[in-house]
């Protein structure tokens, strides 16, 4: 038996190991926190406007209830965040980062003190875990120390009791707030044991969310409608892009207070085209993405693997082709040389 041969075999397939399950680790992890595609800037937007067609009789406020900022899973800062909105026609929005209110004050005091005639800012977080995805929108008044009490975890993988579930919408009941379920039907793609609509609405909800990005959520329009809750729509901006939804409201007076008030009494409407908006902005491509773009790919489809329900079945067959692959790799390796040494030998 040749040692040497199967020490060097052994040797080569330890550094396969090596370099396959780093790949595989860094892949995974870029996949959960990426630099983004793009470098953004507060200038982006300064030649870009759009305002949608509408009832502007009915209707004076576009509202946004669901967006995002770099304090949590988005990629915009607040400042930067205020400017995509009001380029896409937007006077009202809520900040919904995951978990945390951290940007509220500075993005409040940026709209207060810069655009106090051109857009407001809602207090909201996104009550993000493995078991669903709530909207809490609070008060203008409400107190700082009052609406971080609404933080009991970090991360989006707690799965929290059917109780605590209801305990955070009672908690924002008693904080004057509203609570929307978002993106429902999508939501068991990453969610576990989700609750049933009908739970959702014996719990307290206020809204299911209508329209998430460019989705429409017909079912839950209709379950709104027939169970007296709001309808809503949310863009769930985490990098700027077109818009293919508003919430609509009236108001008699442009402020915090007059646009919370008719979220409250579930006195809004839908625009919807299912068409996206223009969105003739470009931004400065971030070259560390360019540089790390396999991996995030790599990392992506793990992710993909993950989240479609197959995991254990696609990861066996990943395994079998790269396993595989450096089998056939070896094979060839051995018995081409040898092929070609017995070919020049019997040539002679």
């Amino acid at each position: 038996m040749n040692w040497k041969y199967w020490k060097k075999l052994g040797l080569r397939f330890l550094i396969f190991n090596l370099i396959l399950w780093s790949i595989m680790a860094a892949g995974i992890t870029l996949a959960f926190d990426s630099p983004g595609q793009y470098k953004y800037s507060d200038t982006d937007w300064d030649n870009f406007s759009y305002s949608p067609n509408y009832n502007e009789t009915e209707w004076n406020i576009l509202f946004d209830s669901h967006s995002h900022t770099y304090f949590s899973d988005g990629s915009l800062s607040p400042r930067q965040n205020l400017l995509w909105h009001m380029s896409m026609g937007f006077n009202a929005m809520a900040l919904t980062d995951h978990n945390t209110f951290e940007g509220i004050n500075e993005i409040r005091q940026i709209a207060r003190t810069e655009f106090n005639d051109t857009i407001k800012v809602l207090i909201g977080i996104e009550w993000t875990s493995d078991k669903c995805h709530l909207n809490f929108i609070l008060p203008p008044y409400t107190l700082e120390e009052e609406y971080n009490q609404l933080v009991t975890f970090t991360g989006y993988a707690y799965t929290p009791t059917d109780q605590e579930v209801q305990d955070a919408i009672d908690n924002v009941h008693l904080l004057g707030g509203i609570v929307i379920v978002n993106h429902y039907p999508w939501s068991e793609d990453y969610c576990r044991n989700q609750p049933t609509r009908e739970t959702f609405r014996d719990w307290g909800v206020d809204y299911f969310e209508t329209i998430n990005e460019n989705h429409y959520d017909n079912e839950s329009y209709y379950f709104n409608l027939d169970n007296g809750l709001g309808q809503i729509a949310g863009t769930d901006m985490h990098d700027p892009e077109p818009v293919y939804g508003y919430t609509t409201l009236n108001v008699s007076e442009f402020s915090e207070q007059a646009i919370f008030d008719e979220l409250e009494a579930r006195r809004t409407g839908l625009l919807y085209t299912g068409i996206p908006s223009p969105y003739d902005v470009e931004h400065l491509v971030n070259p560390v993405y360019i540089v790390l773009y396999p991996l995030i790919k790599i990392g992506e489809m793990f992710e993909g693997m993950y989240s479609g329900g197959s995991f254990g079945p696609m990861l066996t067959v990943f395994f079998a082709y790269t396993y595989g692959g450096f089998i056939v790799y070896e094979a060839l390796k051995f018995t081409i040389p040898w092929s070609i040494k017995k070919l020049r030998k019997e040539k002679t």
